[in-house]
């Protein structure tokens, strides 16, 4: 069954940019591992993911991994429930670190491609804060 959850965080204060680095490696790493897809974005001081997959292995993942890691807080779920099209399964084979305008860009525009997924266009207003 498709699930996705999506959330933003705030990022602990004095997080290096080693540390950051070593939270996308991570969750590149395990997400792909577990055929996760989706987005992960750093920018102002917060954490923005999106995730999709089994819902078994997203709801382990945010409720034991995600929500009791200390590198973050305020934690704001967005949306928590079953899809029947995830939205990232065209983009990309891997789950997605984006850390620059560029890969932000090519991730708006996918949504706007794909404008007619009832969720595109909440995840698009949500990414409009990351934009330089």
């Amino acid at each position: 069954m498709n699930h996705t959850i999506c959330y933003i965080s705030k990022a602990k204060e004095g997080l290096t940019d080693l540390e950051i680095q070593e939270i996308f490696t991570t969750t590149q790493t395990r997400n792909n591992a577990e055929n996760i897809k989706g987005i992960l974005l750093y920018g102002f001081g917060n954490f923005f993911q999106v995730l999709e997959g089994e819902k078994k292995i997203i709801e382990d993942l945010y409720l034991h991994k995600i929500s009791e890691d200390k590198r973050h807080s305020d934690i704001l779920t967005i949306i928590n429930y079953h899809i029947k099209h995830p939205i990232f399964e065209a983009y990309s084979s891997e789950f997605n670190i984006v850390k620059t305008n560029n890969q932000l860009d090519t991730i708006k525009a996918y949504l706007n491609q794909n404008s007619l997924h009832h969720l595109s266009k909440n995840i698009q207003r949500m990414l409009n804060p990351f934009l330089l």
